[in-house]
């Protein structure tokens, strides 16, 4: 993994902890952890480009969490594989935001899928940020939906 890599993943935690962190403020209950998202193509034809992410935001959360965390709360990203397939990153963002209800999510890394993930992110108010998809289409997708490249 390189050092731009590591930087990048761990900006992208920090910005979406922060977030994630804002909106746990706001709910009649305290939790421990802040909870995001990763939806990743952790298995497939972009693989090796998933679990390259996975390690740059891994070390990042480590990091993070060994200096205490943001605001005392640990990070704890939880992913969900989209196999670089639009229709399994829609299965995947669907259960991060009804079972795991998490207040942000990072990905995904094809346009193909972050399209097809946007509307459903924006419709709930979830924000999604993309560190590599390149369709300009993803800049006018939503208010909830951003990308890094």
């Amino acid at each position: 993994m390189t050092k731009k890599q590591l930087i990048i993943g761990a900006a992208i935690v920090i910005v979406l902890a922060a977030f994630a962190c804002a909106c746990l403020d706001k709910q009649p209950t305290e939790s421990e952890e802040i909870k995001i998202g990763a939806v990743l193509p952790l298995t497939g034809d972009g693989a090796k480009y998933g679990q390259s992410a996975k390690s740059g935001l891994d070390l990042a959360v480590e990091e993070i969490n060994a200096n205490g965390g943001i605001k005392g709360k640990f990070i704890n990203v939880i992913y969900e594989d989209t196999k670089m397939e639009p229709k399994e990153g829609t299965s995947a963002v669907l259960k991060l935001l009804t079972i795991e209800k998490v207040p942000a999510i990072i990905g995904a890394m094809a346009s193909s899928v972050t399209l097809a993930i946007a509307p459903i992110a924006e419709e709930n108010k979830v924000v999604l940020l993309s560190p590599v998809s390149s369709s300009p289409l993803i800049t006018d997708a939503g208010d909830y939906i951003f990308r890094n490249t």
